[in-house]
């Protein structure tokens, strides 16, 4: 079945298109996939099916469309209309090179063209159970070859994945880790980069979510043009802190690579720095009070019954809460918050 975009349209002004149902598809489109939608639409290319569930809303007294799959196409629709987003400036024609709906609404044939366009759209009867996992996996079967670092490298091409691809080529995360041979086949490496990345741009601490990450790439795909406040002179400046001050760390009594060469705590060193910039001691008397920390958790970790032993040495207490949050999810965030928690009493007083 086919539908143009007035259709759309005129379900979205009326209040009868529901973006955002509970079973909808994650799905994150950067700027540029935007833009290469209007170049799709303007060229009357086709492109892949929007999926409706519809339903009576009894109090409302009207049809109402649930969007399965297709909320960026739409909302690109949408935003375009609005004036929020403009036809990519290498178009090649000056009637549409870089213009937004009011740059050509007043062009009859333009209009003609776009409001025009038909869209597929396929009904989906039952959203009951695991009925839509179902389809769609069965339609994007052969994608799961793939892990999702290295779908993120295929799609994105802006400038958080050339930072974190670029970073993953320094010779320093070697040595600490991060980057291992193992990990390099399957791009691992540069996702854990990007939870690093992320922490720095965000000022915050994340839990381990692939999702989340590539909202991450989205996000910054093109921050100069999306972020009104994002500075890449800043950024750049606070990576090259982080780094020159894990290095003065390890310089000093290699605390790096001897207590935080496992991801998990690499990461919860890396936050804390990050998080505590204007509260830090100089790098080698933080390096003192990490080593003599961590050697208290690695004793833990060695213990058969880390319990019994806690009860016995009440100096390890915190130690001890470090270490219950590093052996199970140790990648949750709220794991990931208490273990910050634990390294800010510890080494900030």
């Amino acid at each position: 079945m086919k539908r143009d975009i007035n259709w759309f349209l005129d379900l979205y002004q009326n209040g009868q298109l529901d973006l955002d149902p509970s079973y909808q598809r994650r799905s994150v489109w950067t700027l540029k996939d935007r833009k290469f939608f209007l170049d799709t639409i303007f060229r009357n290319y086709p492109c892949p099916a929007i999926f409706l569930h519809k339903e009576i809303d009894e109090k409302a007294g009207k049809l109402i469309y649930h969007v399965v799959d297709g909320k960026q196409r739409l909302e690109t629709i949408f935003r375009f209309v609005q004036n929020d987003i403009a036809i990519d400036k290498d178009y090649g024609d000056t009637r549409l090179s870089g213009k937004k709906w009011k740059g050509i609404e007043n062009d009859p044939d333009l209009k003609q063209k776009f409001s025009n366009y038909l869209l597929s759209v396929e009904f989906i009867d039952s959203i009951d159970g695991n009925y839509v996992n179902e389809v769609f996996d069965r339609l994007n079967r052969n994608s799961r070859k793939l892990e999702r670092q290295e779908l993120r490298h295929a799609k994105y091409d802006g400038w958080f994945v050339t930072v974190a691809e670029t970073e993953s080529e320094n010779d320093e995360w070697e040595r600490f880790g991060v980057v291992t041979k193992a990990r390099m086949k399957r791009m691992k490496d540069i996702q854990f980069i990007s939870e690093l990345l992320a922490v720095a741009l965000k000022n915050r601490i994340d839990g381990f979510d692939q999702d989340k990450i590539d909202d991450i790439y989205a996000e910054y795909d093109s921050p100069q043009e999306m972020i009104s406040s994002f500075s890449e002179e800043v950024f750049k400046k606070r990576l090259a802190f982080l780094k020159d001050y894990i290095f003065k760390m390890e310089n000093f009594n290699e605390a790096v690579t001897k207590y935080a060469k496992g991801l998990a705590n690499f990461y919860s060193l890396w936050a804390f720095i990050a998080l505590n910039l204007a509260r830090l001691r100089p790098p080698q008397i933080l390096a003192e009070k990490y080593s003599e920390f961590m050697s208290k958790v690695e004793t833990l970790t060695k213990e058969k019954d880390p319990e019994k032993f806690l009860k016995e040495h009440d100096s390890y207490s915190k130690a001890y809460n470090y270490f219950r949050n590093l052996v199970q999810a140790s990648t949750d965030q709220a794991q990931r918050e208490a273990r910050n928690k634990v390294l800010e009493s510890v080494l900030l007083g």
